[in-house]
């Protein structure tokens, strides 16, 4: 993993919690060290170590950048759902790496809540921008139902076999993604969502939810030049 901290911004220095101080003490740094940061809002800053705590550190900021990302007309979102814990971090960690903006984590009749999670949730938001450098880290909602629906803007996507086949067209400038939980929507969820979206399907072959959120989020990100 590349040595990025995050950080949280306070005048002229960055505190670093409890998660952040283990990851400086694994690779060894020590006071008077200069290390790389964010805020995860995209920022990047060059800092110089000067506390080193069991549970918080701190950085005096020497210099800081703003990265540009892609502007808005290029966001997008993935909505998921699931059943198993393991399987959503997977896609939590991997379309972090692939860039998308916002992930919403919503219950569908058929998948689990995870408004309980939100802090793991988060972690693994910080580490997986961590890894690839990326200083925008995606915003992160939850909804115990479909009520998500109302405040996507642009093309939305529902990624499901009775769908229509997948064009390239389908995945440039914003859009959202909605994959279901492993167990499939229920009818009455499928035909809700087919009013509120574009049903499509990636072909013959019926890929496991997380295959198909991957496979999606990897399109978008392509081709938007979001990797």
């Amino acid at each position: 993993m590349p040595h990025i901290f995050y950080g949280q911004v306070q005048k002229d220095h960055l505190v670093l919690d409890r998660h952040e101080t283990k990851h400086i003490k694994v690779v060894r740094l020590k006071k008077g060290d200069m290390i790389k940061a964010t805020d995860g809002k995209g920022t990047l800053y060059t800092c110089v170590l000067n506390e080193i705590k069991k549970d918080r550190s701190t950085a005096t900021i020497k210099e800081s950048k703003r990265i540009e990302e892609i502007p808005a007309e290029a966001e997008h979102t993935l909505c998921i759902a699931s059943q198993g814990w393991g399987r959503l971090r997977w896609i939590v960690e991997k379309s972090v790496e692939l860039g998308v903006d916002r992930l919403i984590i919503y219950k569908s009749v058929r998948s689990r809540s995870y408004k309980d999670k939100y802090n793991k949730v988060q972690l693994i938001v910080r580490d997986s921008a961590k890894q690839c450098e990326r200083y925008a880290f995606p915003e992160v909602l939850f909804f115990e139902d479909f009520s998500f629906l109302s405040i996507l803007k642009g093309n939305t996507v529902v990624l499901h076999k009775s769908g229509r086949p997948a064009e390239l067209k389908d995945f440039k400038g914003r859009v959202n993604l909605i994959v279901g939980p492993e167990g499939d929507f229920t009818q009455e969820e499928a035909d809700m969502l087919a009013e509120n979206g574009t049903p499509i399907s990636f072909g013959r072959k019926i890929l496991r939810f997380e295959t198909a959120a991957i496979l999606s989020v990897g399109l978008v990100a392509f081709l938007n030049g979001k990797i």
